[in-house]
Order: C-alpha cells, then sequence, then structure tokens
C-alpha cells in the first residue's frame, strides 16, 4: 500500500526514498533557513501526508545531513504540512537550503490501547512484583 503525499506548494521537493528498500522517507526544506545559534527554527518541507489508520510518522535526522532534528510524531489524521525542527546546537549560524534533505520521516505500526486510571498504590504493586530490571523474578 503506497504511503499518499501531496505537494502544498507546487515548487516543493517531493518526499522520497534514496533506495526502494530503505526505511525512511527523505523530506526536503522548502525555504532557506538561517538557524542561530543555540537556537532551533520549524523548517517548512511544502507537503503533507496521508497517514494511515494504526500507524505514526516518526521524524529523524538524516546521517548525511546531519541536522539535529527536534522530536517529531506525525499521528495518523494529521493532515497538515510535515514541519522539521531543527536545533542548532553550535556557536556557528546554521544555514539550510532550499530543496536541502532535513529529515528522514520512518512510518510504524502502533498500538492505541484505552487508558485506564488506577490508584498509586495498584501501580506500584505491579511494578514491585516485576522487579526494578523489568523483567519477573522467579528466584
Amino acid at each position: 500500500m503506497p504511503l499518499n503525499f501531496s505537494r502544498l506548494d507546487p515548487n516543493a521537493v517531493a518526499p522520497a526514498r534514496k533506495h526502494a528498500a530503505d526505511a525512511g522517507v527523505d523530506v526536503f526544506a522548502n525555504e532557506a533557513v538561517t538557524i542561530w545559534p543555540f537556537s532551533f527554527k520549524v523548517v517548512h518541507t511544502g507537503v503533507t501526508f496521508e497517514i494511515p489508520e494504526g500507524t505514526v510518522v516518526f521524524a529523524w535526522p538524516k546521517g548525511r545531513s546531519n541536522y539535529l532534528v527536534g522530536a517529531g510524531v506525525i499521528d495518523a489524521g494529521y493532515q497538515g504540512e510535515i514541519l522539521i525542527k531543527v536545533v542548532n546546537p553550535s556557536w556557528k549560524f546554521l544555514h539550510i537550503q532550499k530543496g536541502a534533505a532535513i529529515a528522514q520521516l520512518v512510518q510504524v505500526p502502533v498500538i492505541c490501547e484505552p487508558l485506564r486510571e488506577l490508584p498509586q498504590s495498584e501501580i506500584h504493586a505491579q511494578i514491585s512484583a516485576r522487579g526494578a530490571s523489568g523483567g519477573i523474578h522467579t528466584t
């Protein structure tokens, strides 16, 4: 099943995988951006995706561009433009050219169990039974 997208700006670079079997779909800056030292900026991509129900898309850094990307969770049902938060942790200005690959999007299945509030004593009792390591101890 294809991961559908649309260009919100006809001049936006279309998302692409470098290789057909890559997990990540590259997205590209739809504007030239300068990010001040120790700051961040939200960069427009000019595209939107139709994310299927039962999946989520995560925005991750790309290895070759090495931009520091802020946490990005894009839920099914989000219909807006894909925006990527790029962080500049250095003393120098960071210049991103229009059309530069800024992040990769990875689509994964998601489980959305209903939330249920329990008294704190019940939560801690369950955690204590499992032990601090997260496994069940059967000594």
